[in-house]
């Protein structure tokens, strides 16, 4: 019998097995090389054929990247308003009131060959998204996870298994959402999309026992220990603290947040990049006989900024005459104004935020580097520094969760006898400092890309069963 863990993760995902002695990992790319973690994306083109992965990245950057987006207007439906009555109109019948059809048109991109999605678990949480728009389709976030879920079923089917429709897959401790339901809420997103992808009778467990159940395969303790698991990732921090024995163990407590690597990277965009493209500025109006300076209105551009599947939605003649005004004005914000422009115009989003994320992980081993964007003819310097600056509320945030995770097991932090810590996101080096300055020398840390995936497939083989969900 072999135990199957699939880790379908914020950014990257993995598929482990478990024999009962040795753990080995799925190569889950068509490369040269060997590639046991694959980020999690899904490309859908024009005739919704999906691809997963890094050719999924790769597709959209050459289907995407530099590609001029013009907008146009698109009837999408027709809807009934109905007014209510009036002194005025109370002889019309009906009590008075009026309804009125009324089409509905919205701006598409009629030339977008197809549309990139990262971070896909980050939405499974939130009850006011339940579908998202595909072209002419309304795709339900269910359907997005989907692909992705059967792309590591097929990978762990393809070293011969038989029983991966009973793989235990990964949760968060808690998802990201704005209601109290949201986990409850993704939770079942998550069991109709392992049911569709072929995983019907998969068990969703916690990421980070299965974190500590991976450390505790490779390091025993026949003593007994107290481990905290700090599993650190692309969109959560999930926190599990178990007792152990061996490789037995009692889960004392866990606490989890929606914070991760996405968050940092606006971070980054926020602090270094927005004021490059023209935050801040100002830009010069006529008011009456008079011109007048005043800041130019970044806050119309930000939040589509930040979230780059929607940038191309900037293209509209609104919101880019703004801009054109003020590149017209030259000097510095006509400078900072015109690289808005191009990353707008050119389609260039999501290269920003590749660009974000490699000058992240660079700095979890250089004290400088730059954010690098050929496409807008901009480099920024970052050093630690000030990467350690904008981290500061992040890294409030994470040590609120360490004393709340130990409140919750009724415990001090002298009483933990060794840290995991995983996930891309724990390699920070200002991360590291805070968990060895509250547990000096008991800090480990454990395969940062792969200790998911290996603790769900012991946890399968043993055929452990997830905790009851408890207040965190």
């Amino acid at each position: 019998m072999l135990g199957i863990g699939i880790d379908f993760g914020t950014s990257n995902s993995s598929v482990a097995f478990f024999d009962g002695e040795a753990l080995r990992y799925v190569d889950l790319e068509p490369d040269d090389e060997p590639r046991e973690v694959m980020p999690t994306a899904l490309y859908l083109d024009r005739s919704f054929a999906s691809t997963v992965g890094s050719p999924a990245i790769a597709r959209y950057v050459h289907d995407n990247a530099g590609r001029t987006v013009q907008l146009t207007r698109e009837e999408v439906g027709e809807i009934e308003i109905t007014v209510a009555g009036t002194d005025k109109t109370a002889g019309l019948g009906d009590g008075g009131a009026i309804t009125q059809e009324v089409r509905v048109h919205a701006l598409t991109d009629a030339d977008m060959p197809g549309r990139l999605f990262r971070s896909i678990k980050r939405w499974l949480g939130h009850h006011g998204v339940e579908r998202v728009r595909v072209f002419d389709r309304r795709y339900r976030i269910v359907a997005l996870a989907t692909p992705v879920l059967t792309r590591l079923r097929e990978a762990a089917d393809s070293v011969g298994s038989s029983n991966a429709r009973a793989a235990h897959v990964g949760r968060s401790v808690r998802y990201e959402g704005k209601t109290a339901d949201a986990s409850a809420i993704a939770l079942d997103r998550m069991t109709e999309a392992c049911r569709y992808a072929g995983l019907p009778d998969a068990t969703l467990y916690p990421e980070p026992i299965a974190a500590a159940l991976s450390f505790l395969h490779e390091r025993p303790a026949p003593d007994g220990q107290t481990v905290m698991a700090f599993d650190f990732g692309g969109g959560t921090l999930d926190l599990s603290l178990v007792r152990a024995r061996g490789e037995r163990f009692r889960l004392l407590a866990s606490h989890g947040t929606p914070l991760g690597g996405d968050t940092i990277d606006r971070l980054i965009y926020r602090g270094q990049i927005f004021p490059e493209l023209g935050e801040g500025a100002l830009v010069r109006r006529p008011f009456g006989a008079e011109l007048r300076t005043i800041p130019f209105p970044f806050d119309n551009y930000a939040e589509r900024l930040l979230n780059w599947t929607l940038a191309y939605e900037l293209n509209r003649p609104e919101l880019l005459e703004p801009i054109v005004q003020g590149v017209r004005e030259g000097g510095e914000t006509g400078g900072r104004l015109a690289r808005l422009y191009e990353l707008i115009q050119g389609n260039h989003a999501y290269s920003v935020f590749r660009a974000i994320e490699s000058a992240k992980v660079e700095l979890s081993d250089a004290q400088e580097t730059s954010v690098y964007l050929p496409e807008l003819d901009l480099t920024v310097p970052l050093s630690r520094r000030e990467f350690e600056s904008l981290l500061e509320p992040v890294l409030a945030e994470i040590d609120g969760c360490v004393e709340q995770v130990l409140q919750n097991a009724g415990l001090v932090a002298e009483q933990v006898d060794v840290v995991v810590r995983t996930g891309g996101s724990s390699r920070i080096p200002a991360v590291i400092r805070l968990l060895e300055s509250a547990f000096p020398e008991r800090v480990v840390e454990h395969d940062p890309f792969r200790s998911i995936a290996a603790g769900l497939a012991i946890a399968s083989y043993h055929g452990y069963r997830p905790p009851p969900d408890r207040p965190d």
